[in-house]
């Protein structure tokens, strides 16, 4: 009796990526082993769920062009929606990211007097070397620290003003791997182990769980004598960007991200995993866990903030996108002479 290539590749691959748990020990985390491919190059060929098998395993390894050729072909041959989706952002993750976001904060009067001395703030976005570097190009708000500042005109009753904030983002999709902690650091099983504990909430504090749960693993880390911080950013799911937060070692391996919500279901790819449908833009715990806040003199009642984030419809290579890049650090203080504000509502 013949044992088929695919329960072959599945028994194998249970070795090294199971679907529960995928990075339980240290081999399992410091590289995809070599017989894993293998397998997965001879699943492929046979069809079925080979192709995207291969391409994940590939993705994993880091061999990152080879994945997006292998998920490009998997997608020409998936039927199913969901799958389209998934396969779509997965060689998404692995292509070279140089696009433009615009990040665009509102603020809302919903009470009867005009609102006056508002300071909204964000996280300063800043680069992550080695794999992704990212420059601000225009938008009312100004450096101050490791934040960013904007005070706009009063608000009248009624009204909302958006403020926008596009930056440059060119990202190399990345990885840790192999994963090999310095003597006297942490084990990597402690990370992953740190990662399990995080169970889901019941209640969370923001529109999904991640923050609470990044939250959660920079207090267990610390108490673990692990010193890690909570990374803010966005995923990339189609065309649209969500917001997102994870965690970032900041010892052993400096900058290597670790994801308890994602650790939940696809181990492997929570910890040490860079890929372009993960953009990191900034520390949320130097700003309370806040991609957005506002402040001002007295009551901030009737005052309602928010913050979206989209990929800029502008041509990279028409000539305002020129000017932009080309634009000295004055720049920014003479768009918002231009302009910068938007407001809707009565007049």
């Amino acid at each position: 009796m013949t044992i088929p290539l695919l329960a072959t590749l599945a028994a194998t691959l249970s070795l090294y990526i199971s679907p529960a748990d995928s990075c339980r020990n240290r081999l399992e985390l410091s590289a995809v082993p070599e017989e894993a491919l293998l397998f997965a190059e001879l699943a492929a060929r046979q069809g079925g769920d080979g192709p995207i098998l291969y391409a994940r395993v590939l993705e994993l390894a880091g061999r990152f062009e080879e994945a997006a050729t292998a998920y490009g072909i998997a997608l020409g041959g998936a039927e199913d929606g969901a799958t389209r989706s998934w396969l779509a952002d997965r060689r998404a993750g692995s292509i070279r990211l140089d696009t433009l976001i615009l990040l665009t904060a509102s603020v809302t009067n919903a009470g009867d007097e005009p609102l006056s001395g508002l300071e909204l703030a964000m996280p300063l976005p800043r680069p992550h070397p080695p794999y992704q570097d990212l420059r601000i190009l225009y938008g009312p708000f100004r450096e101050e620290g490791d934040k960013l500042v904007c005070r706009p005109d009063p608000v009248p009753p009624g009204c909302t003003v958006e403020v926008p904030l596009m930056i440059h983002v060119v990202q190399e999709p990345f990885t840790f791997r192999p994963l090999s902690m310095p003597p006297g650091g942490p084990a990597i099983e402690d990370i992953s182990e740190l990662a399990s504990r995080i169970g889901y909430p019941d209640i969370f504090s923001g529109p999904g769980p991640c923050l609470d749960m990044a939250v959660e693993f920079r207090d267990r880390a610390a108490a673990a004598g692990l010193e890690a911080r909570v990374e803010g950013g966005l995923v990339r799911q189609g065309d649209s960007l969500v917001f997102h937060a994870w965690n970032i070692l900041l010892e052993g391996i400096p900058g290597l991200p670790v994801d308890p919500l994602m650790h939940r279901t696809d181990s492997l790819r929570s910890i040490g995993h860079c890929p372009c449908d993960v953009i990191p833009l900034w520390d949320l715990g130097a700003s309370g866990g806040h991609e957005l806040s506002v402040s001002r003199p007295g009551s901030c009642e009737g005052v309602s903030i928010g913050l979206s984030a989209a990929f800029s419809a502008m041509d990279r290579d028409n000539v305002l996108f020129r000017l932009l890049e080309a634009a000295p650090d004055g720049f920014l203080p003479f768009f918002t002479r231009m302009g910068g504000f938007r407001r809707e509502g009565p007049e």
